[in-house]
């Protein structure tokens, strides 16, 4: 009787090495291969145009993250809000002045400083926010109804009032005599009820290693503390200078119109900016570096 051979067909596809029967299977089944050759090539093609549009935003969009996220911050919040949205503070210290002040200093990106004094209960009693970054220009709004507007890295000492209002503007203005002393020029807005009983103020601080000018190679520092010195007076206060409007006609308007302003600041309700910042606005440059 013949033995019937069991070896068939379909023994022979599964005979051979595993590249010889994929090779196979390709052969039989090219219209499978080339829709999952496509289905691949695909989704390389999509996860590659994904990761670049991520490190593009990542290089390009943060900035308007940055600015949304400062500008909706406010004097008057709690430390949890800050933190939440700036991360712990990098220094945590309590206040010169005394009192149960902690003065809290945040750093999300190397482009701005946060700084924060708060009370006891962990409520902000102002909100500052300096940048020595040219290129970073966060933007507040001032007033009860903040209608004002100042933009740090853009605005001068010169142009973020209206000139309605420049008539009652006055500048704080000390440099001291050693090298730990502060360098700094800073005006105050307030307005009582119209500023809903808030202070407000913008200026330049010297945490920034260049104070940066509207003419290329003008120096708004060295102009200042040499006007400083100048109009001082015969005696130097402990916290500086308050100059009049009247006061700064004598040759500050010109360095006025060349500093660009690097800081911004704000009370809480009912604060004054003066109780916590006496000599400057803003992080202070031996706390820092």
């Amino acid at each position: 009787m013949a033995v019937e051979d069991s070896e068939g067909p379909e023994a022979e596809g599964r005979s051979g090495t595993a590249g010889e029967r994929f090779s196979t299977f390709t052969k039989r089944n090219i219209l499978l291969v080339s829709v999952f050759f496509l289905s691949n090539l695909l989704t390389a093609v999509s996860t590659l145009v994904t990761a670049v549009t991520v490190l593009r935003e990542s290089r390009t969009d943060w900035h308007a993250a940055e600015y949304r996220k400062l500008s909706q911050l406010r004097a008057g919040y709690t430390l949890e809000k800050f933190q939440k949205e700036l991360g712990p503070p990098v220094f945590r210290r309590a206040l010169d002045s005394g009192g149960p002040f902690v003065t809290n200093v945040y750093r999300p990106r190397e482009q701005y400083w946060v700084e924060v004094i708060s009370d006891k209960n962990n409520a902000a009693m102002t909100y500052a926010v300096t940048t020595c970054d040219p290129s970073f220009h966060p933007e507040f709004l001032y007033g009860g109804a903040r209608k004002g507007r100042v933009v740090l890295n853009e605005n001068t000492l010169s142009d973020v009032l209206p000139p309605e209002e420049q008539r009652e503007e006055s500048l704080k203005v000390y440099f001291g005599s050693t090298a730990g002393s502060p360098g700094v020029v800073f005006q105050v807005y307030d307005r009582g009820a119209a500023s809903a009983y808030r202070q407000f103020a913008w200026g330049l601080n010297e945490v920034c290693p260049t104070w940066h000018s509207k003419t290329p190679g003008y120096d708004p520092q060295a102009s200042w503390a040499g006007w400083y010195q100048k109009h001082q007076g015969q005696k130097e206060p402990p916290a500086g200078h308050s100059f009049l409007a009247e006061e700064l006609n004598e040759g500050a308007r010109p360095i006025m119109a060349e500093s660009v302003v690097n800081t911004y600041a704000e009370s809480a309700v009912g604060e004054m900016l003066l109780t916590y910042y006496p000599t400057q606005i803003g992080v202070e440059r031996l706390v820092v570096q």
